[in-house]
């Protein structure tokens, strides 16, 4: 393979979009106007032509425009550059509803495509699915009318985007593929190949290869696109990474790991900190690996949410803590480890659930049209043929009613299965009992009602003693057998109305509802003798008991992070007096 060369520094702007919003800024910023009938006003075509290059000066020289001095033309670009700068400048609501209007208002057919192709980002971006499913029907059913070639990628651009927001990896290489031979300018050019690169490297394809990777960093290079070069360097690195050449690829990090920083860009530093700190991990270099770790999860501190570079982060880092036989921190770092993996399941699982929703609602909207489409012909042929009217009448019914039983059961297949996954996003796939996610949801309902109400309500907090030492001694499988058995076990202690869920790990908490402490220590206690049973089977070959905090309000306020501050407190002084023990 050639030898990489190194971009040239990008300019230091915190940028706060998603990489669908970013790559269609990226692909939109150098289209020539090509859409007025006169020759636009000069300030207005200048505030236009630097919108991407020099924002502030673009929004300065447009804010001075008299909008009701300007042609008809001038006001479509007028209204369409509006639309643009709200978009940069991150207010994606305005933008949004800018774009909105011009699609569906009196303007040119270009404009409008374009406007949509901006309406499938953000929509997309903001996980609005069913508007993005909406502006992806629009695009892909009116792009064989568009000559301008540039408007034409865009609208590419903007498809391909949509379908990595969904995750359809395997599309974007289908579609990208369908447009790799044709004829495009240099700019889609290098975009295409950095989107094929990205999906080839996601999905692990064999068709990748060091030409590929030389031929997409030609054309980058070419197009001088400095963040899609960054892009491609990053998934070289994962791909040499992916076929264990990690001295290969911890050159290509370090080489370009300036150029990356320099661009200040979330997403891309989360992406490369934790391929090195990975790295650095398999090469014994702890203090590095544990650096760049922590740089990943401070860039993701305050999201709400968890990454995949995140859960990467924090297992590296519980696995140094063990190598370092620190297993107080190690159990610390697993339990922010287990709950970024929990975080990012359930922000998939919810995602999967509206993308679903919404294709649903866009197939039954086809559905709608479709059948009113066959309504209007067969209307038509009833005029047209009077004397086989009757006939036409049965067909009518007939279609009607197909239509009607193939929709019905379709929507019940549909529904039966939205509420399987519904389920799946809410249960832990081990033990049954509820996740953290759904546990946390509930459990704080249960509080507030309680309050609402002025009756008690308590948490218990337990977890398996030495579960690490029946894991590395008798193996996963046994481990997982133990948690099954002990939930098993705590449920015949509780009563019917309370209810476990499993917090991360071996950890467990059980919410009961208008319970006093007094009556909560009684069923900990019934729990944790439940447990010790376990140990009489002749089936188990591992001894297993348990640890528990319990915390109750209005001893405590009425508040879950409260009540589990208390029981995870008393849960650690059950560890310390011994383990096997209930304390509140």
């Amino acid at each position: 393979m050639k030898a990489i060369m190194t971009p040239k520094p990008l300019r230091k702007k915190r940028v706060k979009f998603s990489n669908c919003i970013l790559f269609f800024l990226i692909s939109i910023c150098t289209f020539t106007l090509c859409h007025a009938v006169e020759a636009p006003n000069s300030i207005l075509k200048e505030a236009y032509e630097i919108r991407s290059s020099n924002p502030q000066k673009s929004k300065a020289l447009f804010t001075s425009i008299d909008k009701a001095s300007l042609s008809e033309d001038d006001k479509q670009l007028y209204d369409f550059t509006a639309a643009y700068i709200q978009l940069v400048a991150g207010d994606l609501l305005a933008a949004s509803e800018a774009y909105r209007q011009i699609a569906e208002g009196d303007y040119s057919f270009s404009y409008q495509f374009q406007s949509y192709a901006a309406l499938a980002a953000i929509n997309a971006a903001t996980q609005n699915w069913a508007e993005a499913f909406s502006a992806m029907d629009f695009l892909t059913e009116n792009i064989d009318k568009i000559t301008d070639p540039l408007v034409k990628e865009q609208a590419h651009n903007a498809i391909i985007n949509f379908y990595n927001s969904i995750d359809e990896k395997e599309t974007v290489i289908s579609y990208g593929n369908s447009l790799i031979d044709g004829q495009h300018s240099t700019r889609f050019t290098c975009f295409l190949h950095m989107q094929l690169i990205v999906a080839l490297v996601l999905t692990e394809s064999d068709s990748l290869s060091e030409e590929r990777f030389s031929q997409a960093l030609n054309y980058c290079e070419t197009a001088n696109e400095q963040i899609a070069l960054i892009a491609i360097y990053t998934h070289y690195a994962t791909y040499l990474y992916n076929r264990n050449e990690i001295d290969s690829s911890l050159a290509v990090l370090k080489e370009h790991l300036v150029d990356v920083e320099s661009t200040n860009y979330p997403p891309l530093l989360e992406e490369y900190y934790a391929l090195l700190s990975k790295i650095y991990f398999l090469k014994g270099e702890y203090k590095l690996a544990k650096e760049y770790a922590y740089k990943v999860i401070d860039q993701n501190e305050d999201a709400g949410y968890a990454v995949i570079s995140e859960i990467d982060a924090y297992e590296v880092l519980y696995k140094i803590a063990e190598k370092q036989q620190n297993y107080k921190k190690a159990l610390e770092l697993h339990k922010a480890y287990a709950k970024s993996k929990s975080l990012n399941l359930s922000s998939m699982s919810n995602k999967m659930l509206s993308i679903h929703k919404a294709q649903q609602d866009s197939l039954i909207k086809s559905n709608q049209i479709t059948l009113l489409d066959a309504e209007n012909s067969l209307l038509k042929a009833r005029a047209q043929l009077a004397q086989e009217e009757e006939n036409i009448r049965k067909l009518i019914y007939l279609v009607l009613f197909l239509t009607f039983v193939v929709i019905t059961f379709w929507l019940y297949k549909k529904r039966s299965h939205y509420i399987a996954l519904k389920n799946i996003s809410q249960r832990d796939g081990l033990t049954g009992t509820a996740n953290r996610t759904f546990f946390t949801t509930m459990a704080s309902e249960q509080i507030s009602n309680a309050q609402q109400q002025s009756n008690s309500v308590s948490l218990i907090i337990f977890d398996l003693d030495d579960f690490k030492q029946i894991n590395d001694t008798f193996g996963h499988r046994m481990g997982d057998q133990a948690l099954q058995t002990a939930v098993s076990a705590a449920q015949k202690g509780c009563r019917p109305q309370d209810c476990i869920g499993r917090l991360g790990g071996e950890e467990f908490g059980i919410i009961l509802p208008n319970c006093s402490l007094e009556q909560a220590l009684t069923i900990a206690q019934r729990c944790q003798k439940e447990i010790e049973l376990t140990n009489q089977s002749d089936q188990q070959d591992f001894k297993l008991t348990a640890s528990f905090g319990v915390a109750s309000a209005p001893n405590h306020a009425y508040d879950f992070e409260v009540l589990f501050e208390a029981a995870d407190k008393a849960l650690y002084q059950s560890k310390a007096s011994g383990k096997n023990q209930v304390s509140s």
